[in-house]
């Protein structure tokens, strides 16, 4: 029987998780003793604190997000997307950040723009797909301007 090292990450993960910490705490964990936490942020798309406080359990924000995340990036494998073939889930997740993002235009965006909104891995309420809240529907005119000040809101 060999010596298994346990890091100081796995142990503050195993006390605040307890016995049955979560697949992807774990990986999460090894992926940040691999290299480093910061890295791992980066790569992620969130901040080295919330890495900490996640394994931590002491995390303010969505644990689904952070899992869904970690397991994209760090567990899945490969997918077949309908715009591009076969890519790595971690570039799936690239592009849906990117779509919702609406940060720039150019002929691939527009493309995977039109192929990511009717992906099933992009569905709200789908398995394979991160929830997010639905926009809301009623709204109310608050600012008017001078311009319209005779219209009726």
């Amino acid at each position: 029987m060999g010596n298994h090292l346990i890091s100081d990450r796995e142990i503050v993960a195993q006390d605040a998780w307890g016995e049955d910490v979560p697949d992807w705490i774990m990986t999460l964990v090894k992926e940040c003793d691999g290299s480093s936490q910061n890295k791992v942020a980066t790569r992620l798309g969130i901040s080295a604190a919330a890495v900490s406080q996640v394994i931590r359990k002491c995390y303010l924000g969505s644990y689904d997000n952070v899992a869904m995340r970690v397991r994209e990036i760090y567990i899945s494998g490969d997918i077949e997307c309908p715009a591009i073939g076969v890519i790595s889930s971690e570039i799936c997740l690239h592009w849906r950040d990117e779509i919702r993002k609406g940060s720039s235009a150019g002929p691939q965006r527009i493309l995977m723009t039109r192929f990511c909104r009717k992906c099933p891995r992009n569905m709200p309420g789908s398995s394979k797909a991160a929830q997010t809240p639905a926009p809301d529907t009623e709204f109310k005119l608050i600012f008017t301007s001078r311009r319209f000040s005779n219209a009726k809101s």
